[in-house]
C-alpha cells in the first residue's frame, strides 16, 4: 500500500548557521522521503530516510516553501501540504549619517536588504553612551545626542526569523559641547582684549567672535584662550565663543560683556596766562570716560605738571618761562586708560630780558642797548622814557641789539626791554639811564645835491662869535660811515655821499661832539641809487608783465617805463618793488627800465630789460564743415613771428577737439554730428601762445540724404500723388524737409514750389495736377544747423486725358485723332465694354485706325514713365451687335447668291469658345475669321465644314471678334456681323 502523507511539517531557521530545517510527522515502515524547496523560480530537493531535513545554501531574503512527498519499494505517496519559511535578511550596505548642528538630530540612511521586517540603527561610544531609532524603510532619525562624543554607528535588519546587524560601521561625531567659563580681560595699553575659557568635549578649533553696534572683531585658536586685535576705543562689545569640530559648530556661549578702553579726548586747547605763569588746559568731553589725566612735559625734559579730574578742563600753576610744553590729556575709566591722544604744543610767556647795556651816538642823538637773549622770546621791544613828553622806542626780531633814534637834546631818559611772543609779553627789564647832551647851537640845514655826491649844510654863528670859531660839520650814514668837513663861516659842503644811503648832521664849534657846543641834528637822504635786479616776466593770455625789482632803502616810489619798437609806452608809479604793465601790444618787443624817487631826487634808470610779448590772436577765422566725414576746416590770417596754431572747437558740454598745424589752416576730425561748436584758433611763437581769437559758432549739421526717389500713385480726378522717399542720414534728432519746384502743363507762366513740413520720418506724399514737371530736393536739419539741398530729382506726373478726340469711319474700318497732351509718351485707345478693358491700338503719335470695331464704348489715355491719364470717352455712331437672335434664313445678300449667317456665340470656359449658325442654303462649307482686337496678329482663317465649331486654343485675357461666310465652289456670301468676346485665366497646364 502507499505510504501516509507526511503531517505536521514544521520549518526552522538557524540564524548563525544560516541553515533551514524541516521536520515533520514520519510514516510508520521504511520509507524515503523526497523534500522539494521552492523559491520563486529555483527549487531545491533532497532524498531522506528520516523526518528531517536540513538547508545550508539557501539565498538571503527569500521565502521558501516546502513540501515532502514520501516514497516506499512499492509505491509513491501523495505530497504534504506545503509549510513556508522566510530566510534571514540579507547583509546591509551603504551606511551614511546627516547630522542637523543646530538641533542635534541625526539621519541614519542605509540601502535596503531583501527579507528585512524593519531596521534598527544604533550608535554606541566607548564608553557606552548610546542612542537608537527604529524603521520600516531605509532612514531613521536619533533625536538630542550627547554632544562631543564619537559614536560607532551600525544598522540591524529584522524579519521574524533572524536579526542581522551590519558588518561595516560608520562613525559620527556630534555637536561639540558649547564653552564654558568664558572670561575676557582688556589690555587699555594695547587695545587687545585676552579671551580664555573652559575646554569643551568633542571641540577642535574654538572661534570668539566680539560684537558691538559699530564693528565686530573675532578671532580663532585651537587653544583654550585667544586675543582679540585692535579693539576700537569706547565701545561695548558682548563676546561669546564657539567650539567647532570639523563638521559642526556648538551653540554660542553665554554672552559676556567686554568695554574697550576710553578714546583719547580731541580738541584739546591751553591758555597761557601771562601774569602768573598758569595755564588752563580744556577738552571734548569723552562719555565713556570717568575722568581724565593731564600731563604737561616741558622741552627741556625737566619742568613738567599734571593735573586729575572729572572735569574737562584744568589748571596747572608754576609752569616756567620760555618754554614749549607739550600736554597729553588720557581717558580713564576703572582700571582702564585711553591710549594718548595727539599732543599739543603750547609756549608759555618768554622770561625777563636781563643783562640790558646801552651807549649814546652823539652824531645822531641815539642809543644803543643791548641784552642777553631771553628763552621764549620772538622778538623785543625797547623803551625810552625821558620825562612826560620825551618817548622813543625800537623794536627788532632777532637782534639782541637795537637803536633808539630821534633822542631829544640833554635829556635823562630810562630804557627798558620787553621780550614777545605769540602768546605773552615778558615784565620790563630792569631800567637803564642815559642822559643826553646838551645843543646849545641852533638848528643847521642840510641839502642833498642830487647826482653830484654832495651835500650842503648851513648855519648860523655862535653869540659873540668873532669869525675866528671852526665849526666842524659830521654826517654819519644810515651804513655808519662818516663824512666830515670844517669852516670858519656860515656852510660847508660835505662831499663823497652816495645813493641809497640816510644821513644825519650835527654841527660841532668842539671836537667833542657830544660837548653841548653842538646843534640838533639834522636827517636828510640821498638819492636812490638805480634799481638793482630787474626782472620781466610777461603773461600771455592777457598782453601784460610783471616787472619786480630790489627795493631802494631811500626810494618813496618808482617810476616804470615800457617802451615798445612799435612806438607805444607803457608808464607805471608805484610806492612797491613790483608792478604789472598791463595793455601790451603782441607782437611786440619793449624796453623795460625804472627809476627810484626821494623827493625832489629821482635815480637814474635801471639797466634796461627786454621784453617779447607773444603772437598777435589770429583774425580772419572761418569754418568750413564736411557733413560726409563729421570734419571742419578751419583757415584763418597768418601771424608775424608765429611758428604753429592750434585750432579747437568746444562744446557746449565744454568737450574740446582740437587741432594743429604750421600753416593757416587745419581739420578738426570726430566732431559729434547735430553738435554746436566755438571754434577758435590761437598762434605760438614757440614760447607764448597768444590769446584764442574771437569764436566763431557754428554747427556739425548733417548732410542731405544721399538718394531721393518718387512712387507715383494711380491718377484720379486728374490729381497724382507722389510718394517721395529719401535715405536715412545717421545723425541724432534729424529732421527733413522736401521741396518742389515745376510747372503745370509745360507752361512757363505756370510755375509752382511746394514744400512739405520738417518730420522725422524719410517719406512724403504731395498731390500734383496731372501733366507736371518738377524738381525734388531735400533738406535735413537738427540743433547744429541746416543741411544743403540734395542733388535734385527731376521727374513728371502722368499725363492729363487727351482732348479733341475725333471719331471717323464705320464699323469695319475706323480712325481716331485727338490733340496732343503734354508729357505724354504713348497714347492708347481701349474697348471699354469689357472688363478689363481691352486694348485696340496704341500709338505714339496723334492718331489711330480701328477695324472692325465691335463696341462703341470706347476711350483713350496718354502715358509717360509716371503712369497712365485718366480716360476720355470716344463719340461714336457705330451700331454693334455682339449676339443677334437665331435667324434660320440668315442675312440677305445684297445681290443674291448666299446668304450671311448669324452666330451664336458662347463661351463655355474662360478660353473654350462655342460658335454655331443656321445652316445656309447652297453653302458647301464655311470660312471663320478670327481677329484679335489688340492688333497683335494676323486675322486667323478656318474652313467649317459643319454649322458649328469649338474654339481651344486662344489666349487668355485677350479681345476676339469672330465672323463667320457661307462658301459654295467659287461664290462666298458677306461675313456675318461680327461677336466679340474677352477671354479670361486659362485652365492651368
Amino acid at each position: 500500500m502507499e505510504p501516509c502523507v507526511p503531517q505536521n511539517l514544521a520549518a526552522t531557521v538557524s540564524c548563525d548557521m544560516n541553515v533551514v530545517s524541516l521536520s515533520w510527522d514520519g510514516s510508520n515502515g521504511r520509507n524515503v522521503y523526497v523534500v522539494s524547496a521552492e523559491a520563486g523560480n529555483q527549487t531545491v530537493e533532497l532524498t531522506t530516510e528520516v523526518p528531517i531535513a536540513h538547508f545550508s545554501d539557501f539565498d538571503c531574503g527569500q521565502k521558501y516553501s516546502f513540501t515532502v512527498t514520501p516514497h516506499n519499494m512499492l509505491c509513491s505517496g501523495n505530497s504534504s501540504t506545503p509549510a513556508s519559511i522566510e530566510t534571514r535578511p540579507c547583509p546591509l550596505a551603504g551606511i551614511s549619517t546627516m547630522q542637523d548642528c543646530l538641533s542635534g538630530i541625526v539621519m541614519v540612511t542605509w540601502q535596503t536588504s531583501n527579507g528585512s521586517d524593519y531596521y534598527t540603527a544604533t550608535m554606541q561610544t566607548e564608553t557606552g553612551v548610546s542612542g537608537m531609532c527604529m524603521s520600516e524603510s531605509n532612514e531613521c532619525s536619533v533625536p538630542s545626542l550627547s554632544c562631543g562624543y564619537n559614536f560607532s554607528v551600525s544598522v540591524t535588519a529584522s524579519n521574524t526569523q533572524c536579526n542581522i546587524t551590519s558588518t561595516q560601521s560608520t562613525s559620527l561625531q556630534s555637536v561639540p559641547c558649547g564653552a564654558t567659563n568664558v572670561s575676557a580681560v582688556m589690555d587699555c595699553a594695547n587695545s587687545t582684549a585676552l579671551v580664555s575659557w573652559s575646554a569643551s568635549r568633542g571641540a577642535v578649533q574654538y572661534s570668539v567672535m566680539a560684537r558691538s553696534s559699530h564693528s565686530n572683531v573675532s578671532c580663532q585658536t585651537s587653544d583654550h584662550s585667544c586675543s582679540l586685535e585692535n579693539i576700537p576705543c569706547g565701545r561695548g562689545y558682548t563676546v561669546q565663543v564657539v567650539a567647532m569640530n570639523d563638521n559642526c559648530s556648538s551653540v554660542p556661549s553665554q554672552p559676556l560683556l567686554l568695554n574697550s578702553a576710553p578714546c583719547p579726548p580731541q580738541n584739546v586747547s591751553a591758555e597761557v596766562s601771562c601774569l602768573s605763569n598758569g595755564m588752563t588746559i580744556s577738552w571734548d568731553a569723552v562719555k565713556e570716560g570717568d575722568s581724565f589725566m593731564v600731563s604737561a612735559m616741558a622741552d627741556d625734559g625737566v619742568t613738567s605738571g599734571s593735573c586729575d579730574t572729572a572735569n574737562t578742563v584744568c589748571s596747572i600753576s608754576n609752569v616756567t618761562c620760555g618754554n614749549t610744553y607739550t600736554l597729553e590729556v588720557t581717558s580713564v575709566r576703572g582700571a582702564c586708560r585711553s591710549q594718548r591722544g595727539q599732543g599739543h604744543s603750547v609756549l608759555t610767556a618768554p622770561c625777563q630780558p636781563q643783562g640790558i647795556r646801552g651807549h649814546l651816538d652823539c652824531v645822531t642823538n641815539s642809543a644803543w642797548i643791548s641784552w642777553d637773549a631771553a628763552p621764549g622770546a620772538d622778538s623785543y621791544t625797547v623803551l625810552a622814557v625821558g620825562g612826560w613828553d620825551y618817548q622813543a622806542n625800537c623794536t627788532t626780531s632777532s637782534n639782541t641789539t637795537c637803536e633808539v633814534k630821534d633822542l631829544a637834546c640833554g635829556k635823562l631818559y630810562n630804557f627798558s626791554v620787553t621780550a614777545k611772543n605769540g602768546k605773552c609779553d615778558s615784565r620790563p627789564s630792569v631800567t637803564l639811564n642815559l642822559q643826553t647832551a646838551l645843543c646849545t647851537l641852533s638848528s643847521i640845514t642840510a641839502a642833498p645835491l642830487c647826482h653830484n655826491a654832495s651835500i650842503l649844510v648851513s648855519w648860523n654863528l655862535m653869540d659873540g662869535d668873532g669869525g675866528n670859531t671852526v665849526y666842524t660839520v659830521t654826517a654819519e650814514a644810515s651804513d655808519h660811515t662818516h663824512l666830515s668837513c670844517n669852516n670858519t663861516g656860515t656852510s660847508c659842503y660835505l662831499t663823497g655821499a652816495r645813493c641809497d644811503l640816510h644821513y644825519t648832521v650835527i654841527v660841532a664849534a668842539s671836537s667833542d661832539q657830544c660837548s653841548s657846543l653842538r646843534s640838533p641834528p639834522s636827517r636828510i637822504s640821498m638819492e636812490p641809487c638805480p634799481p638793482r635786479n630787474l626782472v620781466v616776466n610777461a603773461t600771455c593770455e592777457d598782453n601784460s608783465a610783471q616787472v619786480s625789482w630790489s627795493a631802494s632803502p631811500v626810494a618813496e616810489t618808482y617810476h616804470v617805463v615800457a617802451e615798445g619798437g612799435d612806438g607805444h609806452v607803457h608808464t607805471y608809479n608805484t610806492t612797491s618793488t613790483n608792478c604789472t604793465i598791463s595793455e601790451l601790444h603782441c607782437d611786440q618787443q619793449y624796453t623795460v627800465f625804472v627809476s627810484g624817487s626821494h623827493g625832489n631826487c629821482s635815480s637814474e634808470a635801471s639797466r634796461n630789460a627786454t621784453l617779447n610779448t607773444g603772437p598777435c590772436q589770429p583774425d580772419g577765422l572761418s569754418v568750413t564743415f564736411q557733413c560726409n566725414n563729421q570734419s571742419a576746416v578751419l583757415s584763418w590770417t597768418p601771424r608775424d613771428n608765429a611758428v604753429h596754431y592750434s585750432g579747437c572747437a568746444q562744446a557746449g558740454s565744454g568737450d574740446m577737439l582740437c587741432c594743429y598745424s604750421t600753416d593757416p589752416t587745419c581739420t578738426i576730425q570726430a566732431l559729434d554730428c547735430g553738435t554746436v561748436y566755438n571754434f577758435s584758433v590761437q598762434a605760438s611763437d614757440g614760447t607764448w601762445n597768444s590769446s584764442f581769437s574771437e569764436p566763431v559758432q557754428s554747427g556739425a549739421a548733417p548732410c542731405p540724404p544721399d538718394a531721393v526717389d518718387v512712387q507715383p500713385l494711380p491718377m484720379e480726378m486728374e490729381i497724382q500723388v507722389m510718394h517721395f522717399s529719401w535715405t536715412q542720414i545717421p545723425c541724432r534728432d534729424n529732421e527733413y524737409n522736401l521741396k518742389l519746384t515745376g510747372r503745370l502743363l509745360g507752361d512757363g507762366e505756370a510755375q509752382f514750389e511746394l514744400s512739405s513740413y520738417w518730420t522725422r520720418v524719410t517719406y512724403f506724399e504731395i498731390p500734383l495736377p496731372c501733366g507736371s514737371s518738377f524738381s525734388a530736393t531735400v533738406e535735413s536739419r537738427n540743433a547744429a544747423g541746416t543741411s544743403v539741398p540734395s542733388g535734385p530729382l527731376n521727374d513728371t506726373t502722368a499725363p492729363c486725358p487727351p482732348s479733341g478726340v475725333v471719331y471717323s469711319g464705320n464699323s469695319s474700318f475706323a480712325r481716331v485723332v485727338w490733340n496732343a497732351s503734354v508729357l505724354a509718351t504713348t497714347y492708347t485707345v481701349y474697348d471699354n465694354s469689357v472688363t478689363p478693358k481691352a486694348r485696340l491700338c496704341s500709338s505714339e503719335g496723334l492718331s489711330c485706325s480701328l477695324s472692325n470695331i465691335a463696341s462703341s464704348n470706347l476711350v483713350i489715355t496718354a502715358t509717360n514713365a509716371a503712369g497712365e491719364s485718366q480716360t476720355t470717352t470716344i463719340t461714336t455712331s457705330v451700331s454693334t451687335q455682339g449676339r443677334k437672335r437665331r435667324d434660320v434664313r440668315g442675312q440677305k445678300p445684297e445681290r443674291g447668291g448666299l446668304w450671311a449667317p448669324v452666330l451664336n456665340v458662347t463661351q463655355a470656359t474662360p478660353t473654350v469658345i462655342f460658335i454655331e449658325w443656321a445652316p445656309i442654303d447652297g453653302a458647301s462649307h464655311y470660312r471663320l475669321v478670327i481677329r484679335e482686337q489688340s492688333g497683335a496678329s494676323e486675322p486667323q482663317e478656318i474652313t467649317v465644314l459643319g454649322e458649328s465649331i469649338i474654339l481651344t486654343d486662344l489666349g487668355p485675357y485677350s479681345a476676339y471678334c469672330f465672323s463667320v461666310s457661307a462658301q459654295h465652289s467659287t461664290t462666298s456670301g458677306p461675313e456675318s456681323e461680327p461677336v466679340c468676346v474677352q477671354t479670361g485665366r486659362g485652365l492651368p497646364q
